[in-house]
């Protein structure tokens, strides 16, 4: 099953305007609940005189910092399932028009692995 969310885009804090899948997805005995979240904000624009400097003005731009790239791995305590986490933040540029755009982006994709359900009551055979 697949669920996709788009909210708030006209709130003013950014990270609430966001884009959201969840899917769910059963493999074997285990359940595997995967959420990609989406965000992106414009943090500079600079227009051009005319769109012939919009190459040699690309060519001379300072990079932003490379994209950082963070991974945390735990327990989700609410099932006691295994949890790892990817969190990855950015930038890029657009051109429109004559308008040069500095986006900042950040995409996490949560992942819940659920343990199958013993039922300690019936005795099994190991």
């Amino acid at each position: 099953m697949r669920e996709i969310l788009v909210r708030n885009l006209t709130s003013p804090d950014w990270l609430k305007r966001d884009c959201v899948v969840t899917e769910r997805m059963e493999q074997g005995d285990y359940t595997t609940k995967v959420i990609r979240r989406c965000t992106y904000r414009i943090e500079s624009r600079t227009a051009l005189p005319s769109t012939s400097d919009s190459v040699p003005w690309a060519q001379r731009l300072d990079p932003l910092p490379p994209r950082q790239v963070f991974v945390t791995k735990g327990l989700d305590p609410e099932t006691g399932g295994e949890r790892v986490v990817y969190k990855v933040l950015g930038h890029f540029y657009v051109v429109w028009g004559r308008d040069v755009f500095c986006v900042g982006y950040r995409h996490i994709l949560s992942m819940d692995i659920e343990a199958p359900q013993i039922d300690l009551g019936t005795p099994q055979a190991f």
